[in-house]
């Protein structure tokens, strides 16, 4: 599977630990108190700004914030873990600010981390499928803070996809490698050349041995990015898998052809592969 950057668990850290930019914001002031542990303080904090401004979309992710911070502090757990009762408030909230800001990125990605850790995964695979639906919406124009358009919401989107698919396939349950297909078969509903999508769909294929649909799913990615060497590594070694030598030769040899400075150890195991199979 694909490794990603942790986008997910990256943008739910920078909401609660990042120093809003107004020295003197509610904003402010409520993530000085939540980074304490000062509860009491940073519940007066969001009541005041609640009736204040009810209307501003940061203060979902605060009320977001305060109760993930609260049901972690209030877990009984010996390991990570959450408090359901706080849980499932951080998860009205932010539900809410989505209902009223469908744009915001980060309220999106805010509760597909909350979700993932309490191991939601039904409704985990729901607001994905939501996310990639919207985000053909609205042409992928996600925003952020202010809402200004993020930086790179491409990659930003479909990165934070292909990172929930990770998330699931690294649970290895074999129950929830349907759920990987259903994103993908969203995935490609609006992006049918989507490469990487093909590749997560091979490597699941894989993992459950049924080698000739990784194959057919890798041949199809093939179609689309002709150079792109994991794919081309990945058909060598379905090929080999399926005592296919002579074309997991060529899709080896075509895989060190086309690697790239960057895939320099990937380059490398297409040599090992092509000297035990010569």
């Amino acid at each position: 599977m694909y490794k990603m950057k942790r986008i997910l668990l990256l943008l739910v850290v920078s909401c609660l630990l990042c120093v809003f930019a107004n020295a003197q914001s509610r904003k402010e002031r409520f993530m000085t108190a939540l980074n304490a542990k000062d509860m009491a303080k940073a519940e007066e904090i969001l009541k005041a700004w609640d009736y204040a401004d009810a209307n501003d979309p940061n203060l979902y992710i605060a009320y977001f914030n305060f109760f993930t911070v609260k049901s972690m502090g209030a877990s009984l757990s010996a390991t990570k873990g959450y408090e359901l009762n706080y849980a499932k408030q951080a998860l009205e909230f932010i539900s809410e600010g989505i209902m009223r800001f469908p744009t915001r990125f980060d309220m999106r990605v805010a509760k597909l981390y909350m979700l993932g850790e309490l191991k939601y995964y039904q409704l985990y695979v729901e607001e994905v499928i939501k996310l990639i639906a919207y985000s053909d919406k609205i042409k992928n124009n996600w925003k952020g803070e202010d809402f200004t358009i993020l930086d790179y919401p491409d990659e930003m989107f479909f990165g934070a996809v292909l990172d929930c698919q990770e998330f699931l396939f690294l649970k290895k349950d074999p129950s929830l490698y349907k759920d990987i297909f259903r994103i993908s078969d969203e995935v490609l509903k609006y992006y049918p050349n989507h490469v990487q999508t093909r590749l997560n769909n091979s490597t699941v294929y894989i993992e459950q041995k049924e080698f000739d649909k990784s194959l057919k799913e890798l041949l199809k990615g093939i179609e689309i990015e002709p150079a792109n060497a994991i794919l081309l590594y990945n058909a060598g070694y379905v090929y080999t898998q399926k005592g296919d030598k002579a074309n997991a030769i060529k899709y080896y040899e075509s895989a060190v052809k086309h690697c790239n400075e960057d895939e320099t150890k990937l380059k490398e195991a297409a040599l090992n592969r092509l000297n035990a199979l010569k």
